[in-house]
């Protein structure tokens, strides 16, 4: 293919100056063949969550209809063909309803897409939907004395349809997407440390249905991954058949990549920008507008008295039901410890709570009995990414073998619901280090001691171990600085793929 210097611009001029060996353009393809591309690969998401949605809905309203028959009078009283053309009708219309609430062309949209996100437009959508079948409902049964769709069936079909699209959609993102899909070619522009942290988090969630392609780099020392400079973004994207651009901090001028960025957001091309001091930011932060000016507004830090005890009650009941429900699995792994190692059932260790008052976190042991006097014999193997106090080995020679089964799947982490119950940790919040290794982290990240810490938290639905060090701490800040109940929930339903897909738990 036929190369050409870099167009003239900040680019250009950079790589001049550095003696940078011209970089190949790639001769972009037709613009309609591209929006056809385009246009195929939202159509193959949105079929696909149109196909589970139709499965719930047929789900809850087979639920619905027989739980009603089976409690109370027939559900139905109507010929089968009024019965089968209302069961038409109400699926175009959730159908309908869904398209409305931007339930598909949200998927489209968002860079990361979580079906958590979408529970409130899905709760709204739903409670739309069965106000009108419910209308229309009430309008056959006075018209023609037919049976169809009472109130107390509108609540049956909401209360199994909301959680049963909710797994579906969760499942068909997390397990079946990322492998039937085609991923969305994505282009980095700074292939600086913010940049190298996007591709990180990239590759880490397959999830997101994302390919990393390259970065858009002016920086000549910059030069791994790099496929062009900012002055080719525009030749990048189309050459390179790019679908999403995500912008990060950068050195280069302010205008000049604001005028590159404009240039190649277009219909066919979705663009994400990582704002500068994005460590503060949390996913409920509010954008706000000021005459046209974005402006992003973090949520308050004070807690109510009443928030805190909400919060606090609901760790007792939740700890409570689960300590309850939990027994019988919690007696076998009790005695299979005991059967597999000499030593005790559980691991006591001090750890630092709130306000940097200490505890004894328990845990079923899944290392052999006296491994932490070990510790300091195998500090050469620590794998932890990112330095700091933590300690972790992949394939740590001290773990039992009934303690890698315990690990993987986090079932050695379910006795603290016990300090839960007392009061000394959280279901959410930062994670409890322990104390020597608490007693090193200092300055603003100390702050993480400001909450009750967690048996669950952002770094463990975020990768677990699989995150360095120094992001995890970041983390823990943001988590305390940006509390809310709603982001607990969250972040209790996310925990469970994760622990499923035993990603980072070693």
């Amino acid at each position: 293919m036929r190369s050409s210097p870099p167009e003239p611009g900040v680019g250009g001029r950079n790589a001049a100056r550095a003696g940078a060996p011209p970089l190949r353009v790639v001769q972009p393809p037709a613009a309609a063949e591209r929006a056809r591309r385009q246009g195929r690969l939202r159509r193959g998401h949105v079929r696909t969550l149109l196909a589970v949605d139709l499965v719930a809905i047929a789900v809850a309203f087979a639920s619905t209809y027989g739980l009603a028959s089976l409690i109370g009078p027939p559900a139905v009283e109507a010929p089968g063909g009024a019965l089968a053309a209302f069961l038409a009708v109400a699926t175009i219309t959730w159908i309908a309803v869904f398209a409305g609430y931007r339930l598909y062309e949200s998927h489209s949209r968002a860079i990361a897409p979580a079906t958590f996100d979408e529970v409130g437009d899905l709760f709204h959508a739903l409670l739309a939907g069965s106000l009108v079948l419910l209308v229309a409902g009430q309008g056959a049964k006075r018209l023609a004395g037919w049976a169809l769709y009472s109130p107390l069936e509108a609540l049956m079909f909401m209360a199994v349809a909301l959680p049963a699209i909710l797994i579906l959609r969760g499942s068909l993102r997390t397990w079946v997407m990322p492998h039937l899909m085609r991923p969305r070619r994505t282009l980095i522009v700074g292939a600086g440390e913010v940049g190298r942290l996007v591709r990180r988090k990239i590759d880490a969630h397959p999830e997101y249905g994302l390919e990393f392609v390259g970065f858009v780099e002016d920086d000549p020392r910059l030069t791994q991954d790099v496929v062009g400079r900012t002055a080719q973004l525009t030749d990048r994207v189309d050459g390179l058949e790019i679908d999403w651009v995500v912008l990060t901090s950068t050195g280069d001028s302010y205008e000049e990549t604001l005028d590159r960025v404009r240039a190649v957001r277009r219909p066919d091309v979705h663009l994400s920008i990582v704002p500068d001091y994005f460590e503060l930011f949390a996913s409920n932060a509010a954008l706000e507008d000021i005459e046209g000016l974005p402006i992003v507004s973090l949520p308050s830090m004070r807690l109510s008295r009443s928030v805190r005890l909400l919060k606090r009650s609901f760790d007792i009941v939740a700890s409570g039901l689960g300590l309850l429900v939990l027994s019988p699995l919690l007696a076998a792994t009790a005695l299979a410890v005991k059967l597999d190692s000499r030593g005790p059932v559980f691991f006591r260790q001090k750890r630092h709570g709130r306000g940097g008052t200490e505890f004894s976190i328990v845990k079923f042991r899944t290392m052999v009995d006296g491994a932490e006097a070990q510790r300091f014999a195998l500090s050469h193997l620590n794998e932890m990414e990112g330095g700091g106090p933590l300690f972790k080995i992949k394939d740590d020679p001290r773990i039992t073998r009934i303690g890698s089964t315990l690990r993987k799947l986090s079932i050695d982490e379910l006795p603290q619901l016990w300090n839960v119950l007392r009061g000394e940790m959280s279901l959410v919040g930062p994670r409890p280090f322990v104390v020597h290794e608490s007693e090193r982290i200092t300055g603003w990240a100390g702050r993480r001691l400001e909450t009750t810490p967690g048996i669950t938290g952002l770094w463990q639905v975020l990768g677990r171990n699989d995150i360095p060090f120094e992001e995890m701490v970041k983390l823990d800040y943001v988590y305390v600085t940006n509390w809310s109940l709603w982001w607990d929930i969250k972040i209790l339903c996310q925990t469970i793929p994760v622990v499923l897909a035993r990603r980072g738990a070693y």
